[in-house]
């Protein structure tokens, strides 16, 4: 359980910083950029026309759309100059995935709960430096586990996902009309996904490694005396 209620808040957690623009920014870069024209709103009969796209453009949508997410701000990005820029499935999608996001942020603040009163509980039995080592150890190999499932699999993955958590099904946009798949294409997924899954293995080793030299600096004073 432990392992479990601390996998849950190191990924919320880095869900949140790499929601951040840099990690955009750096996806787009890797992917080898983003797409070159957006679909904007033309006056007077409101329907979309493409124009003109650079990086810019995507990461101010990015960081309008994550700080709604995250719930840092109250409302998501509604206008470009005449019109919205988004579809109303769009923001139907988006305030789907808010409603989510917000609900797995409950979720991590109630596991870490759990990992506050399980360490406190450990500390006093004298196991809280081994209890954060083997959980460190389990929660890395969830994750990895997940991570290599994603890796040979991601497409049926990500839609099974979806379909969990939106079984509205309004999450099925056409490419051609779609800011919003322009905005998120899959390079976007597959990073963020491979983003958060390294770094929390990568952060859950070095902690059961400095847990494990704790362990045996405390068996040598043990020895010692």
């Amino acid at each position: 359980m432990f392992a479990i209620a601390l996998a849950i808040v190191g990924l919320v957690a880095l869900a949140l910083v790499w929601s951040g623009d840099w990690a955009y920014a750096a996806l787009a870069k890797a992917a080898g950029g983003t797409s070159t024209t957006i679909l904007v709103p033309r006056q007077p009969d409101g329907s979309r026309v493409e124009a003109t796209a650079n990086i810019d453009t995507w990461i101010g949508w990015h960081h309008a759309w994550a700080s709604y997410v995250i719930g840092a701000a109250a409302n998501p990005p509604i206008a470009y100059g005449t019109g919205p820029i988004f579809t109303s499935d769009e923001y139907a999608h988006m305030a789907d995935v808010r409603s989510v996001f917000r609900g797995a942020e409950t979720v991590a603040v109630l596991a870490l709960g759990i990992v506050a009163f399980r360490l406190t509980r450990a500390r006093g039995q004298r196991r809280a430096t081994m209890l954060v080592r083997d959980a460190s150890l389990a929660a890395a190999g969830i994750v990895l586990i997940v991570g290599i499932a994603a890796a040979l699999a991601f497409d049926p993955l990500f839609l099974l996902f979806h379909e969990i958590f939106f079984p509205q099904g309004n999450f099925l946009f056409d490419p051609a009309t779609s800011n919003l798949l322009r905005l998120y294409p899959e390079w976007y997924w597959q990073g963020i996904t491979a983003g958060v899954g390294v770094s929390f293995i990568g952060l859950a080793l070095i902690g059961a490694a400095a847990s494990n030299m704790a362990l045996g600096r405390a068996a040598t004073y043990t020895r010692a005396a």
